[in-house]
């Protein structure tokens, strides 16, 4: 058990993918001398250190999405979910592992559970350690995150440009109307196309928002379909198994088959471990002047 601490969780794949598409839209990718790939290592490298300096985290984790679409849980649930992903870029493939290796050299643990997603990493780990008293810090560029937002846990919304959106429960409330929970419902009427999640055809976000807003919750949707247009009494009628397997689908799990040890996690590394390990990348001074 930790207490009163601050847990910094990273969500690998935001920060990796990330890193690569913004700087590999040049069609210049970072190589080493040998010809290894490193844009998007080096690119999550120098993010993990800002966000680092940033939280100054006492812990911090990265997450990881260890398992292909057809062996999902929730592909199991629905077969077309995320049935539109395509092989990532040749040059990104061999920095999957490349990157771990980089963020075990930082002491970092790399958590990941076949079946389960990065996004069940973070909640679970971020509900396990919320609940003993502390501090939680989730940065991710998937806005599904906000649902795992508590007084005691906030999120850091990667942006364009190095920026992110920080999200507290009064920040989301402000700038969406709605509660965490209340993410989920909204996201199982309007549907997220980068998931092939349906949701209700013909109900986008501000919509969903208005009915979620109104009627509290999907449950609450329903039970007032009779004060709704007959239009949208339709759509919601004929689609209510989908909606609420949309829902199944948008939930993030917090209870994943997984085991932390914090001590572990503990943001403090050896820096001769560090600089070998970018030395042997090739990244330079500008990363080196950062490792103490």
């Amino acid at each position: 058990m930790i207490l009163n601490n601050k847990v910094l969780l990273i969500d690998g794949m935001s920060f990796l993918f990330r890193a690569f598409y913004g700087s590999s839209w040049t069609g210049s990718i970072r190589q080493t001398s040998s010809g290894v790939y490193t844009n998007a290592v080096y690119g999550f490298t120098k993010m993990l250190l800002d966000y680092a300096d940033l939280t100054q985290p006492t812990h911090v984790i990265a997450a990881w999405d260890v398992a292909s679409r057809e062996t999902l849980l929730r592909s199991q649930w629905y077969d077309g979910y995320k049935s539109n992903r395509v092989e990532p870029p040749m040059e990104l493939i061999p920095q999957f592992d490349l990157v771990k290796e980089v963020t075990s050299a930082f002491s970092v643990p790399n958590l990941g559970v076949p079946g389960y997603e990065g996004d069940d990493i973070l909640g679970t780990i971020a509900n396990r350690v919320s609940q003993e008293g502390n501090e939680v810090v989730i940065v991710s560029g998937d806005y599904d995150s906000l649902q795992l937002i508590r007084d005691n846990v906030h999120v850091k919304i990667l942006k364009n440009g190095g920026k992110h959106e920080h999200y507290n429960p009064e920040f989301l409330l402000e700038q969406k109307g709605i509660s965490p929970l209340q993410v989920i419902d909204v996201k199982a009427l309007q549907g997220d196309t980068s998931d092939c999640i349906p949701g209700c055809p013909g109900i986008g976000e501000k919509t969903a928002i208005k009915l979620i807003k109104e009627y509290g919750s999907l449950e609450g949707v329903y039970e007032n379909l009779h004060l709704l247009t007959p239009k949208m009494r339709a759509k919601l009628e004929e689609n209510k198994d989908t909606v609420f397997l949309c829902r199944k689908l948008a939930t993030i799990l917090c209870d994943a088959p997984i085991t932390c040890d914090m001590q572990e996690a503990e943001w403090q590394y050896d820096p001769v471990q560090v600089r070998d390990k970018l030395l042997e990348l090739e990244f330079g001074n500008a990363m080196l002047t950062r490792i103490g």
